[in-house]
C-alpha cells in the first residue's frame, strides 16, 4: 500500500519542550493491484480478473512526546520522539475488471467492471523522531513507523468473483513528514 497524508497538529508548543500534540489528519491509500488468469489446457486465456482498491481515511490521535524520559533537561531539545495512538475511519472502495473469454462461441465473451464500497473504523499506532528545525519556531521533520489495521477484504470480499487474497490485516509502514509551524516558539 501507499498513502499520502496531510493533517494539523494542536499542542502547547511555546515554553517547554512539547508535552502532548492532538492531530487530525487526511489521507488517500492505494491498495497495489492484483491480476489473475485462468487457462484451458490450450493455453488460451479463458478469465481475466484484474483488482485493486483505495481507500480515503480520516484520523484522530494523541501524540505523546518522550513519554518514559522525565524531565530532559533545563532547555529545549532539538530532538523529541513521540508515540502516537491514532483512531481512523476509512471509506474504502475496491474494483475489479472480469473479462471472459470463449474461442469456441465468441458471442458468449463478456466483460464486467465493478467496484464495492466498505466503512472501516479501525487503530493504528504512529512512533518516531521528530526533529525541530529552530528553536524559534515549530517546523519540524519526523522520520516515523507506523501500524494499523486497515483490512481491504472488507471490500474485496464483496466482489462475486472473488478467489484471491488481497491484502493482509496488520500493515507496517515507515514515512518522512515535514511539519510547517504557523507560530513562534516564545523565547
Amino acid at each position: 500500500m501507499r498513502e499520502i497524508q496531510a493533517g494539523i497538529d494542536y499542542g502547547d508548543f511555546d515554553d517547554e519542550d512539547p508535552l502532548v500534540a492532538l492531530q487530525l489528519s487526511a489521507s488517500y491509500i492505494i491498495s497495489e493491484g492484483k491480476t489473475q488468469q485462468h487457462y484451458d489446457f490450450d493455453n488460451y486465456v479463458l478469465q481475466t480478473m484484474s483488482t485493486k482498491g483505495f481507500a480515503v481515511n480520516t484520523a484522530l490521535g494523541c501524540k505523546i512526546y518522550n513519554l518514559f524520559l522525565g524531565d530532559l533537561s533545563d532547555g529545549r531539545s532539538v530532538v523529541n520522539y513521540f508515540i502516537m495512538p491514532k483512531l481512523n475511519v476509512a471509506r474504502i472502495v475496491a474494483t475489479e475488471d472480469f473479462t471472459s473469454t470463449d474461442y469456441h462461441y465468441p458471442s458468449n465473451s463478456f466483460q464486467q467492471s465493478r467496484s464495492r464500497p466498505a466503512w472501516q473504523c479501525y487503530f493504528g499506532v504512529e512512533m518516531g523522531y521528530e526533529f525541530f528545525l529552530s528553536e524559534n519556531n515549530t517546523n519540524s521533520i519526523a522520520l516515523t513507523g507506523s501500524f494499523s489495521r486497515l483490512n481491504f477484504n472488507k471490500a474485496f470480499k464483496k466482489m462475486p468473483q472473488d478467489n484471491m487474497h488481497y491484502s493482509s490485516v496488520n500493515n507496517f509502514g515507515f514515512g518522512v513528514s515535514f511539519n510547517f509551524g504557523v507560530k513562534k516558539r516564545k523565547e
